[in-house]
């Protein structure tokens, strides 16, 4: 398997450069302590946006179950709603929290030192809510199901964190094999299908493909 360090440089390039920062901001709203699955459905989506908007992943975990559920019982159909739920998911799953220590390593001698990146990367392993990751990709195949297009940015955030999931069932992101890598690369195809000119394409094959 490649470096640990393309994917340090999959994640950098995702949150600086395709707008990711964008989906998971940290301004605090008020209102945020309701019990969305008391809300109408109505209610529960707009309950979503702003838990979106508060960037705190245990709001955003309540606003996805609460959304999910009430997706799942109205068998829903629109795309922009399960949209909406993946990047709650993403949210929820603390990805986007763990950016900060990853890129204090990467930013220093960190990109020349591939020890450094794995070693980071395996502290990080127990820090996301893999539950979340999972149902973010089912979210992101329903939004393509239902005719929708998930965006670059919620595909590599799921395909990191599909990387980190991998990693942490095999106490080591070094420990996987190139033959266990199937959830990420049955999402990756789906990155190629939707978005064929990504950057970050490339760097995920790197990652998952033995040299």
């Amino acid at each position: 398997m490649r470096s640990a360090r393309f994917l340090i440089l999959a994640m950098l390039a995702a949150l600086l450069l395709s707008g990711c920062e964008q989906l998971f901001t940290t301004n605090l709203l008020s209102g945020l302590e309701r019990d969305p699955s008391k809300l109408s459905f109505e209610g529960q989506v707009n309950y979503a946006r702003q838990a979106l908007r508060s960037g705190d992943a245990s709001t955003q975990a309540k606003a996805y179950d609460a959304l999910a559920a009430s997706l799942a019982s109205r068998n829903n159909t629109d795309p922009e709603l399960n949209s909406l739920a993946a990047t709650l998911a993403l949210g929820a799953s603390g990805l986007p929290g763990i950016l900060g220590d990853l890129i204090d390593v990467a930013t220093g001698d960190g990109f020349n030192d591939s020890a450094s990146l794995a070693a980071a990367l395996d502290a990080q392993l127990g820090n996301v809510n893999y539950d979340y990751v999972d149902a973010a990709v089912d979210q992101i195949l329903a939004t393509r199901n239902n005719g929708g297009t998930p965006t670059e940015s919620q595909y590599v955030f799921a395909l990191v964190g599909l990387v980190l999931k991998a990693g942490a069932e095999q106490n080591g992101i070094d420990n996987v094999d190139a033959d266990e890598w199937d959830e990420v690369d049955a999402l990756r195809a789906l990155l190629i299908l939707d978005h064929p000119e990504s950057d970050f394409i490339q760097q995920f094959d790197d990652l998952t493909t033995d040299p």
